[in-house]
Order: C-alpha cells, then sequence, then structure tokens
C-alpha cells in the first residue's frame, strides 16, 4: 500500500510539473534577461568605484555585495582613519583600525547550535563549526603587528534573535553594517532582534535621531509612521513575512503605495535606521508599471541628486530632517 501511494505522489508531481511547464518556461527566460540586464549596471557601479581605482580586483557577480567592497568605498567618503590591506601573495584583504585588525567573514549566517552549544557557520547552506572557519581566515593573515584581531559582522548575519541571552564569540564585532560601521557601535539595542511589531516599536523610541513621527496600531500589528510631508511609512515586523510600505497623501486624506518590500526580520531595524536616522535618505522611482527603490542610506554615500525629472513616472528624495 505504501508503494502505491509513493508511485500515485510521484505519477501527480510528474503530472503537475508537465501541466505547469508552459508557464514557468516564460517566467524563467523573463528572470534570466532581466538578470543579464542588469550587468553592464553593476559593472559600471564597480569600475567607478574607489575600491577598483585603489584595489583594481576582477569584477565577480558578488562584487558590489561584498563587504570589502560595500565597507572600503564607505570608509573613504568618511574618510575613516584606517590602513587597507591587501595582500599579495593570496589576495586576502583586510583593514586596521585603531590598533586593532579587522577581518571580513566569507560565510552567509551565523547561529547558535542549541543541541551542541557551540557557533556555527553557513556556507551555501552547509553549516561549519565557526572556531575551526575563523582559525582558516586567521591562517590567511601574514602579518598580525601584535595587534588583537576581530571579525567584523553584521547584525543581519547573525540569526539568534537575542544575544544578550546567547552571547557571541569574542572574536566577533557586531555592526549594524559595513557601510556605517565605528557609527553609533555602543547602542545595546544591536543585541536584540524584534519578534514582533510591539518590540520594534519600543527599539524605534529608544531610537536616539530618528526623524519623524510614528505611532504602533491599537491592536500592535502595524506602525504607522509619518516620516516627511506627504508621506508615510507602515511597518509589520512579522518573523515570517516582515513588510514596509512607503505611501503618499494627497490634500491630508486619499493614500496611494509608492512601493512596499519585505525585509527580513534580521534586516527590518537596520532598514528603519536608513530610512528615518537624521540625515539618511530615501530614493524611489515610481512609474505606472513598476516602482523601484534606489537607494537608502547615508546621504553623504547617495549617488542619486536630490533633483531629478523623468517624462514618465515620479522621482522620490526623501531626506530625513
Amino acid at each position: 500500500m505504501k508503494f502505491k501511494n509513493n508511485f500515485f505522489s510521484q505519477l501527480l508531481a510528474a503530472v503537475l510539473i508537465i501541466i505547469l511547464l508552459p508557464l514557468l518556461i516564460p517566467c524563467v527566460i523573463i528572470a534570466i534577461i532581466a538578470y543579464l540586464l542588469r550587468i553592464p549596471k553593476m559593472k559600471r557601479i564597480y569600475k567607478d568605484s574607489p575600491y577598483y581605482a585603489v584595489l583594481n580586483v576582477k569584477f565577480t557577480m558578488d562584487s558590489i555585495e561584498s563587504p570589502e567592497f560595500r565597507f572600503y568605498n564607505s570608509a573613504v567618503r568618511r574618510k575613516l582613519p584606517m590602513q587597507y590591506i591587501k595582500q599579495e601573495a593570496n589576495g586576502f584583504e583586510y583593514f586596521i583600525y585603531e590598533k586593532t585588525i579587522y577581518l571580513f567573514p566569507d560565510f552567509e549566517q551565523l547561529t547558535l547550535n542549541e543541541k551542541s552549544a557551540k557557533w556555527e557557520a553557513d556556507y551555501d547552506g552547509t553549516w561549519k563549526p565557526f572556531d575551526e572557519c575563523y582559525e582558516k581566515l586567521l591562517a590567511k593573515l601574514e602579518n598580525t603587528c601584535d595587534y588583537p584581531v576581530k571579525l567584523l559582522v553584521e547584525r543581519s548575519m547573525i540569526l539568534d534573535p537575542n544575544l544578550q541571552e546567547s552571547g557571541v564569540p569574542e572574536c566577533i564585532f557586531i555592526t549594524w553594517n559595513y557601510e556605517s560601521v565605528f557609527e553609533n557601535e555602543d547602542s545595546p539595542l544591536k543585541t536584540i532582534l524584534p519578534q514582533s511589531s510591539k518590540e520594534l516599536y519600543d527599539m524605534m523610541l529608544q531610537t536616539s535621531d530618528l526623524c519623524g513621527e510614528f505611532e504602533l496600531s491599537a491592536d500592535e500589528k502595524t506602525i504607522r509612521w509619518n516620516i516627511h510631508e506627504n508621506i508615510t511609512v507602515v511597518i509589520d515586523a512579522d518573523p515570517q513575512d516582515c513588510y514596509l510600505g512607503v505611501s503618499e497623501s494627497f490634500s491630508g486624506k486619499a493614500e496611494k503605495e509608492i512601493t512596499h518590500w519585505h525585509p527580513s526580520i534580521s534586516e527590518i531595524y537596520d532598514d528603519v535606521l536608513k530610512i528615518g536616522k537624521r540625515d539618511n535618505v530615501l530614493v524611489i522611482r515610481s512609474r505606472a508599471y513598476s516602482d523601484t527603490v534606489l537607494y537608502y542610506g547615508s546621504k553623504n554615500n547617495c549617488p542619486y541628486p536630490r533633483y531629478k525629472k523623468y517624462l514618465f513616472g515620479k522621482y522620490y528624495y526623501l531626506e530625513a530632517k
């Protein structure tokens, strides 16, 4: 009987694939074309960067998302007093800041294994002991200068919601993101990932220089944030499916959604900071058939102008004040 059930399940799956295949193929083709069209723009961004100008590292598809690229460009723009090193022998990159060596992670995520009580690092779906991963990174260093060594990790990379309870290895330095490292690093909020809109709202209340006015709904499901004249941000910090939507009001009454996105629960507070901290900007291009969030973060690092006109659509440059 079990064999028959398995056979019919596999047969049903095969039939569904055959039925849906004509619909899936065009979607795959469109996705591939969209991906290929992004390559020239990504290359242009990379080739115009301070990182490429100085280090001349070969372009790859993940170059502009790498920790090294993101940190270096921001550090140069902020005139951070650091010494950046790219070793000739193996191409390994790190930097020295205030007599401490900082390494970049080569993994995607980090979590504490509750069964073994050991930290583990994620390499494309494969979890490995963190201690071993860290030792391999250390082994790539040619000269430590007798300085202490720290691994620079973004908070969003650590899956554990409360680091006050679990703690992190002493060798890890947690930052909000690579673009703003060493700014506001003394915030105790770095140890917490909100698990509800109410928790996110409490974190926003504790955040200095957060612009606009915000309130929690009566059912504590959403946060309504009046961040700019006629612009409202609605946030739902549901760990299963977070939502962040930007709407424009007309004559103080009707609202029209400009755009929205779904950050992960580990990203949503950092998105709040990038959008609403004083002197940060949110840049959106809205068209009848699509919308694009072009940038959000520090105004000083923004590659887009304050004013821009499109023949079709609307351009939003929203500065937090």
